[in-house]
């Protein structure tokens, strides 16, 4: 079996309570070898079927016409639901559209830039800048097209309780399903904002944009709703991104900084899509700089208990060294986050 036939196995199951679509199309894929063969296109270390489902929603898009868009409820107004035909016509748009499809498989990425995880961020870098007791400058490591930057920009509604910019356009609905995080009625200050990314997303760019769009999973017309809303306030003023390499370049972002402001580095999710001796450096020179100058750390981490939320941890020096506090768990899409009894 192909490490390309696993990985749509896999995200077979991770995708079936919520992606209908795509578990139909992914469960087929598997099976054929034609579309395994377009799918190997992708570079080592990124996900195949993330990347094709992408590729063809983004040109499928494009081609509202086809026979295959008739089952996207992204494209179409009232979507079939995946049948007998579905599969065949994704095979046909894959054949069809190969020349297309593979450039994107080979130069774009699984950039996600899931807004509503900044409904976890709110109370996070809120608990951050209280401890902090100043403004804070934010470096946000993979954040795509840095939406996530611009947290403080947004309305956030958590089960009727609305906090965060009462002028934003756009209202982030999340769930607090346990505990009690801070959650004030104005935005922490934020004195700037930077993110290091490898391939960052341009959000003036229309092209980059449509590939945002067509990374979210054309059931979940809500996070594409928050997704154009928050694309449109970033556009008015778009994050400092710097394309580089999180360990390279996160010396000179920091060194470029006064040391008397306390910085709230963030990465959501992304390591885990590094390798563990990166994931481990990255530790030790944050952990280092903790020891120079104010520096707080919010980092994500997978649930390896088999569950689906994520771990969000808070680590920063005291007196008794590096202290690491476990915040909150979320949803990956920050559908709704538990708070932790310690944070």
């Amino acid at each position: 079996m192909s490490s390309v036939q696993t990985q749509f196995r896999d995200l077979t199951e991770w995708v079936a309570g919520t992606s209908p679509l795509y578990a139909h199309l992914c469960r087929e894929a598997a099976e054929d070898p034609a579309v395994l063969d377009l799918a190997s296109a992708v570079p080592e270390g990124r996900q195949a079927p993330h990347l094709l489902l992408a590729a063809v929603h983004y040109l499928l898009d494009r081609n509202p016409d086809h026979r295959l868009a008739k089952y996207y409820p992204s494209i179409v107004a009232d979507p079939r639901d995946p049948d007998d035909e579905c599969f065949p016509a994704f095979h046909e748009f894959c054949l069809d559209h190969a020349d297309d499809i593979q450039p994107l498989l080979e130069k774009r990425r699984t950039q996600t830039n899931a807004v509503r995880r900044s409904a976890v961020l709110y109370p996070a870098i809120t608990q951050v800048a209280r401890a902090a007791d100043g403004p804070l400058a934010l470096v946000e490591l993979g954040p795509s097209a840095g939406l996530n930057l611009l947290f403080d920009r947004y309305r956030y509604d958590y089960d009727g309780r609305v906090v965060g910019n009462p002028d934003s356009p756009v209202t982030i609905e999340s769930s607090v399903r346990g505990g009690d995080p801070p959650l004030p009625e104005t935005p922490p200050a934020i004195r700037s904002r930077v993110g290091i990314d490898r391939n960052p997303l341009d959000v003036t760019d229309a092209a980059d944009r449509d590939w945002l769009r067509a990374l979210i999973w054309p059931e979940h017309e809500g996070r594409r709703a928050v997704l154009d809303g928050a694309l449109a306030v970033a556009q008015d003023d778009p994050p400092e991104l710097i394309e580089g390499d999180m360990l390279d370049d996160l010396p000179a972002v920091l060194d470029g900084i006064p040391t008397d402001v306390p910085v709230c580095v963030v990465n959501t999710l992304v390591l885990y899509q590094v390798p563990e001796q990166l994931s481990e450096a990255l530790s030790a020179f944050l952990e280092d700089r903790m020891a120079e100058r104010p520096l707080h750390w919010l980092t994500g981490r997978r649930d390896l208990s088999g569950g689906e939320s994520v771990a969000l941890d808070w680590k920063r020096r005291t007196g008794g060294g590096i202290k690491t506090t476990h915040l909150a768990d979320y949803e990956p899409h920050g559908a709704w986050l538990s708070w932790r009894p310690d944070g």
